[in-house]
């Protein structure tokens, strides 16, 4: 890396090179994506660079904040370390094409494998297998568990992180998508010609006649590890919403199965507008009720919104969320009312009239003008004679109009009273 590259990445985001083709890629993407486009570039950025997406789509979109990148660039050293590892071991323990070939055909019939290519998944298997003691299965682990240093720790992942780090190793021989995923409930493994991988136990195995067994392009396994909410820093870690709105965004766009990721982009929306309304961000939680398109959910937020606003007595924003509750009418109503109540109470009369009126309340608008009625009274002194009262034309002419609009009889006597003194005086 040059001086100038150095320097870039001490101020980027990203650890080095790798890892900013793949961020540029995810910062793209929404569910609206041409889907066809975006496969065919990731099945390129595939190839070399899975264990990057696993670990880069953990810390920028799982909230995985451990991920610094001091230590993502500890973890691909320690990768790479598994690599020279690997590859070593490949070279020295290689078991013979034939007996390879062999055991697959014992195990399935009609498969269509190359042999250097089923030597090589054979190897991986050896290299994690039981009895060497490098790798142990534990489910609910992140990727950052799997890359250690194989001299000194044992590799640890659950199923989704050990086929993607076969998936690596593969990548580094042949072109990734020579392999598929067989997609099990709650599990994963690969497939090659005709042949199932388990990677968490390092044998062939066949699981075409399981049930709910489907088979996969080997890009959804990005799609099955941004899925993936099991993880055990999940259970002690929060992990925001935002983050995990964009992870099935992204899940949405990249995978087949249109079904799962279909509800999962559902219940991130819901997961994300929940949680923002819970932090009273109604303005955010309104933005994506709309990118939804979930009727329930906007409504939700509409109504929800529209009292919140009222109670801080936000009255304007109030009835911009009032326009996405049911009954939206009705509710918009309400928020005049609630107006006028507040200004009444704040001997705001003028103002409390304007909102009286939008609510279509007669009666408490005759109450605003009587209101405004007594307070010209009270400019009125106390003993009026025919000399005096001229000093309150203007007062005595007000009260006569606020009499009038009141419509209380009563008041309008009164006025038409005073008027007459003043004419006469």
């Amino acid at each position: 890396m040059g001086f100038i590259d150095s320097v870039f990445y001490f101020f980027a985001p990203y650890a080095d090179v790798r890892e900013r083709s793949v961020g540029l890629f995810f910062k793209g993407l929404t569910e609206h994506s041409n889907q066809s486009a975006t496969r065919a570039r990731l099945g390129s950025l595939l190839q070399g660079n899975i264990a990057i997406i696993n670990l880069w789509t953990e810390y920028q979109y799982k909230g995985y904040r451990y991920l610094s990148k001091s230590q993502r660039r500890k973890l691909y050293a320690n990768l790479q370390l598994i690599v020279d590892d690997f590859d070593h071991f490949y070279t020295n323990n290689a078991q013979p094409a034939e007996s390879v070939t062999a055991h697959i055909d014992r195990v399935t019939s009609g498969t269509a494998i190359d042999p250097r290519k089923a030597v090589l998944l054979q190897a991986m298997m050896d290299y994690f297998s039981q009895e060497r003691r490098a790798y142990e299965y534990r489910e609910s682990s992140s990727f950052g568990r799997l890359l250690r240093d194989p001299s000194h720790e044992k590799l640890v992942g659950d199923c989704n992180q050990i086929v993607t780090l076969y998936i690596y190793l593969y990548s580094r021989y042949y072109d990734v998508r020579d392999l598929q995923i067989r997609l099990l409930p709650r599990h994963v493994a690969l497939h090659y010609g005709g042949i199932d991988i388990e990677a968490t136990t390092g044998r062939f195995t066949d699981y075409e006649k399981q049930k709910d067994s489907t088979l996969l392009p080997i890009e959804e396994i990005v799609s099955v590890n941004l899925l993936d909410a099991t993880d055990s820093y999940l259970s002690t870690h929060e992990v925001s919403a935002e983050n995990f709105l964009q992870a099935s965004r992204f899940a949405f766009i990249l995978s087949h199965d249109r079904g799962i990721v279909t509800r999962n982009l559902d219940a991130a929306y819901n997961k994300l507008i929940n949680s923002l309304m819970k932090r009273h961000n109604y303005h955010q939680a309104l933005k994506f009720a709309t990118a939804s398109h979930d009727v329930t959910l906007l409504g939700m937020v509409g109504h929800n919104g529209t009292i919140y606003e009222m109670e801080r007595h936000n009255y304007v924003a109030a009835r911009r969320f009032a326009k996405y509750a049911p009954g939206a009418e009705e509710l918009t109503r309400k928020s005049w009312e609630s107006e006028g109540v507040h200004y009444y109470q704040s001997h705001r009369y003028h103002d409390a009239i304007k909102a009286f009126k939008h609510s279509n309340d007669q009666v408490r608008v005759g109450q605003c003008y009587e209101a405004l009625f007594f307070d010209e009274q009270k400019k009125l002194g106390s003993n009026l004679t025919t000399e005096s009262i001229k000093k309150y034309t203007s007062v005595i002419k007000r009260m006569h109009v606020y009499a009038k609009k009141s419509g209380n009889k009563k008041l309008i006597e009164y006025a038409a009273h005073l008027n007459k003194a003043l004419i006469k005086g």
